[in-house]
């Protein structure tokens, strides 16, 4: 027992004594005859005694059915599952997800391995467990790769058991595949300006280049440079996120950020012929004012690359959402689910024509999702596109 019920069984027990010498002084000074008064006492002891088991049992199973169930809220906690056999490799317990991927009944309690598992990799595994050998193997059931750990329970150096441990390789495999993606991505994006940089710097060295060539050979490195500069930025800034870091959180007025992301990209847009309008009311995010800034810079950047000379672009702060608007080219239907993914160019001529890293509306999805934010696109060609992301 816990220390909690210990210590009532005691103050029962400490009760039913004092009851009993109670009762046998009231015999004594009442006069009652001594068999009489024996017989009470001994009642007394007996219905006391009998209490005292009831209350101590009733604690017991109490604190047995609460260590049972968080026992069970523990195993079925575990992603991927938990199937535990014992000395007589009969099932001891089992929690859900692995019932699930082992196909097992409801009442799997008691089965024999045999009946249970119909895998024969993984009944190997378990008779080298039950001979103190631990074994790592992979499982797949319902289309979900399972890593399983299958280890020998050992209780006062005697094995009494086996344990089997089912983890969820999907989501890892998918990660491996992103990541893979992801550094596929990196490299031939690096490669791009790199190899443009470099071929019209061997132009100028070589003495290839005309004189009247070098201005513009110039012009074109110190372009390719600032994209290999933006896109070396934003790579920076999403592994950051991805790692979770983030500066301290503190009241960040939106309409304060929209006001000096448009002071930032007013030249920007006054050099493409955009125009850019505000219509914002204060609120605020608790957050970091650096990332909140970047969601928004890169809303309107995005815009103002995609808008046609004598567009507009429209920005909208209030009733805790940020809105951009703008009467750009639009994006087709097909493309739209994707147009948050890393890398991801509807049209790849038009982004290296603008300077844009395929990276800006990723960096804001991953900052909208650290605040639980929704984003909600909407777009027509020819149109334009609106982006809304509400805290």
């Amino acid at each position: 027992m816990t220390k909690r019920f210990r210590s009532l069984a005691i103050i029962v027990f400490v009760i039913v004594c004092a009851l009993v010498s109670s009762l046998s002084a009231v015999t004594v000074l009442v006069g009652i005859p001594m068999p009489w008064a024996a017989v009470v006492i001994v009642c007394t002891v007996i219905l006391g005694a009998g209490a005292l088991y009831l209350f101590t049992a009733a604690l017991m199973r109490e604190e047995k059915e609460y260590h049972g169930a968080d026992y069970a809220a523990m195993i079925d906690s575990i992603t991927g599952g938990v199937l535990v056999l014992d000395g007589n490799s009969r099932i001891y317990t089992v929690s859900e997800d692995a019932r699930h991927y082992l196909d097992l009944p409801e009442n799997a309690i008691g089965m024999s391995k045999a009946d249970a598992i119909h895998d024969g990799e993984l009944l190997r595994c378990i008779d080298r467990a039950a001979h103190g050998e631990s074994n790592l193997t992979e499982f797949t059931s319902h289309g979900v790769t399972l890593r399983v750990l299958v280890d020998p329970v050992i209780f006062n150096r005697q094995i009494v058991g086996t344990m089997l441990l089912l983890l969820d390789m999907g989501e890892q495999l998918t990660l491996q595949k992103l990541k893979r993606e992801f550094t596929a991505n990196v490299s031939h994006e690096l490669k791009t300006p790199l190899t443009s940089i470099s071929g019209y710097a061997e132009m100028i060295a070589t003495g290839l280049a005309s004189e009247k060539d070098v201005p513009e050979f110039a012009a074109r490195i110190q372009k390719e440079s600032k994209r290999l500069l933006a896109l070396i930025s934003d790579i920076i800034r999403l592994s950051s996120l991805d790692e979770g870091s983030e500066a301290e959180r503190e009241p960040v007025d939106m309409a304060e950020v929209a006001d000096e992301c448009r002071d930032v990209l007013l030249k920007s847009a006054e050099d493409r012929g955009v125009d850019l309008e505000l219509d914002t009311e204060s609120f605020t995010v608790e957050g970091s004012r650096s990332l909140l800034s970047e969601l928004v810079y890169n809303l309107m950047d995005n815009a103002i690359r995609y808008t046609e000379r004598g567009g507009s672009v429209f920005v909208t702060v209030r009733d805790r959402l940020v809105s951009v608007k703008d009467t750009g080219i639009g994006i087709p239907e097909e493309h739209q689910p994707h147009i948050f993914e890393r890398f991801y160019r509807v049209d790849k001529s038009r982004s290296k024509q603008t300077g844009g890293t395929g990276l800006g509306l990723a960096i804001v999805k991953h900052i909208a999702e650290k605040y639980h934010a929704e984003i909600e696109l909407q777009s027509k060609v020819g149109v334009g596109t609106e982006i809304t992301v509400r805290f």
